[in-house]
């Protein structure tokens, strides 16, 4: 039986250190031309779910719009706090689950990226988030999110992410080499990932060994889990060109809205 507890769990543990997490997602930001063409046509508020440091709350929140960000992990709010006051932004920032959150307010548009769905690993967590997301919907309004396409390349393919190095902000190189593999029984796959930080010259600092778990999901799985759950899609993508999903697509991006929206 799988211990799903003992896997959340796991799944944390690379949200306690936000500084290695912004260094290996630096310069990411495929995503923001979407995101801010929905937030411009449905306006704020606007409610960043598994924010993470605010990759995607800050960039909002300069242009004017009235932010909320949630993470379930504290280290990761505060060091977005501490990034956001230093580039002026105004964000109120939440430390809450996203399958039990309670604001008191709702949103326009709602968010969450970078594959955070995949870690609601349980029939039963992903329809805790989405009754939450029902909860803090507006009227009109939708709730925006990606994961990764079940496609050979994403499952089964020799993984192309498998090592990269990084030189850190005080000089040490930090190399992560990662493998994976996948249970089709329970659409789990499980990455390992072995971080080794360097000097200059190569002698071992330290070491930690991380353990990741993904959630995959089918597009009709999809379809009929958001139906189940009173959400219609309303916009469906295979990657942050708005290309339409196909087998080949990397990701499925959904824009979803309440029946009756």
């Amino acid at each position: 039986m799988t211990d799903y507890a003992r896997l959340d769990q796991e799944n944390l543990e690379e949200f306690r250190d936000p500084a290695t997490y912004d260094l290996e997602d630096a310069g990411y930001m495929d995503d923001l031309p979407v995101i801010a063409q929905w937030a411009q046509t449905l306006g704020g508020p606007l409610l960043d779910l598994a924010c993470g440091t605010g990759r995607m709350a800050i960039p909002l929140a300069l242009q004017g719009y009235d932010v909320t960000a949630v993470d379930i992990a504290p280290a990761m709010v505060a060091w977005g706090r501490q990034k956001a006051a230093k580039q002026g932004a105004t964000i109120t920032w939440e430390v809450a689950d996203a399958r039990s959150f309670h604001l008191q307010r709702q949103f326009r548009l709602i968010f969450m990226l970078c594959n955070a769905w995949q870690f609601f690993l349980t029939r039963a967590d992903q329809e805790a988030l989405l009754a939450s997301v029902h909860e803090h919907l507006l009227p009109g309004g939708c709730f925006l999110f990606e994961t990764r396409n079940p496609n050979p390349r994403n499952l089964i393919e020799p993984y192309k992410g498998g090592r990269r190095e990084f030189a850190t902000a005080d000089g040490e190189r930090l190399v992560d080499t990662t493998e994976r593999d996948y249970d089709p029984v329970t659409q789990l796959q499980r990455f390992t990932s072995n971080c080794r930080w360097l000097t200059p010259n190569g002698q071992l600092l330290r070491e930690q060994t991380k353990y990741t778990t993904l959630r995959y999901v089918y597009p009709q799985e999809m379809e009929a889990l958001l139906h189940d759950n009173g959400l219609r899609i309303r916009a469906c993508y295979g990657d942050w060109r708005q290309e339409p999903l196909t087998a080949d697509s990397p990701a499925m991006i959904y824009v979803c809205e309440q029946d009756g929206g």
